[in-house]
């Protein structure tokens, strides 16, 4: 493993921190930190950018060669750091913690030392990972505040309010999907200059804005969690496989999102999101699509198709089949070029 110490004085320092470690040059375009990853150590960029209101905006898009580990010597700035893991997997530990915490693709973690403890982070040899994180100064972030801090909600105090460090905070999740939209603008986005500062400053913002309500979200014990999470996409995926697979003996929507470990309102959810309709829309337009394929590809009569589709009526199977295709089931098997 290759580890590098890093004395972090601001927020500013973080690039040109790890390029001096590396032994590479940076780039400094309007407040936006940026440097390459050498080739003798892997590839990839690191960036960062500070704004006014104390909130610091870090990509570290790397494929290692080695394990990679960033030692975050404790400085004054007690920063609260929402890290995101967009691909691959990054650790994370504490130096008073001999047990390293991982952090892979969809989930997020809030963490902020005491005022005597370092942070670590390793980015995994081999493993490409594109790691974002928000670098919040506690004090600084309070400054700008046109209200006093006591006004907020009191489950946000852990967070903002002990601006001494003086209580660990480690705490990981599932990030929603409106925080990984935001995350693939940012990467994506290639405007310059003031537009491109402005932009990624009121994208850092909705995203701690997003954040906090997650944060929220999940510290309600016994209460539904309603905004979907990233990683809730490959439940998703499992339950339209599980439909495909098992579509002559479909059980109902609850089951199904049993199957495939997720809560039946996420799974709604999702469907809407991912494809525009509820899961039995999904059902029913899959359905009628295999359908068409039996009846005009595979020589299947029209109780074949009926049978494994797992539909009870066949009178309720021609009905929607009409109204999907504009012509009967039984008449399209007579004439299959029509």
């Amino acid at each position: 493993m290759k580890s590098y110490k890093l004395k972090i004085e601001q927020v500013d320092d973080f690039v040109p921190e790890i390029a001096d470690a590396f032994g590479v040059n940076y780039t400094n375009n309007f407040g936006e930190f940026a440097m390459q990853i050498p080739t003798h150590l892997g590839k990839g960029f690191i960036k960062g950018i500070n704004f006014p209101n104390g909130i610091g905006l870090h990509i570290i898009n790397g494929d290692m060669i080695d394990d990679t580990e960033l030692y975050f010597e404790n400085n004054g700035m007690n920063s609260l750091r929402f890290i995101y893991c967009m691909k691959g997997e990054v650790g994370h530990k504490f130096s008073r913690d001999s047990e390293e915490m991982a952090i892979r693709r969809a989930e997020h973690l809030i963490a902020a030392p005491r005022y005597n403890e370092d942070q670590v982070y390793i980015i995994k040899k081999e493993k490409p990972a594109i790691i974002c994180y928000l670098e919040i100064n506690k004090a600084k972030f309070q400054e700008q505040l046109s209200y006093d801090l006591s006004k907020v909600d009191e489950v946000y105090y852990p967070l903002f309010a002990d601006v001494n460090a003086l209580t660990q905070v480690c705490y990981k999740g599932y990030y929603s999907l409106q925080i990984s939209d935001i995350i693939d603008d940012i990467l994506t986005n290639d405007d310059q200059g003031l537009v491109r500062t402005n932009y990624l400053g009121a994208k850092a913002l909705e995203c701690t804005s997003l954040m906090l309500k997650l944060f929220k979200e999940d510290s309600l014990e016994g209460k539904k969690h309603p905004t979907l999470r990233l990683a809730d996409l490959d439940n998703i995926a499992a339950a339209v496989q599980y439909i495909e697979n098992h579509i002559s003996e479909l059980v109902t929507i609850p089951e199904i999102a049993e199957v495939v470990g997720i809560e039946t309102y996420r799974l709604q959810d999702g469907f809407k999101r991912n494809y525009g309709m509820t899961v039995n829309d999904y059902i029913k337009e899959f359905r009628l699509k295999r359908a068409l394929t039996m009846l005009t590809s595979e020589d299947k009569n029209v109780s074949e198709v009926v049978y494994a589709l797992g539909l009870s009526s066949r009178s309720y199977f021609s009905k929607i089949f009409k109204e999907k295709y504009g012509i009967s089931p039984s008449s399209l098997r007579r004439n299959p070029e029509i």
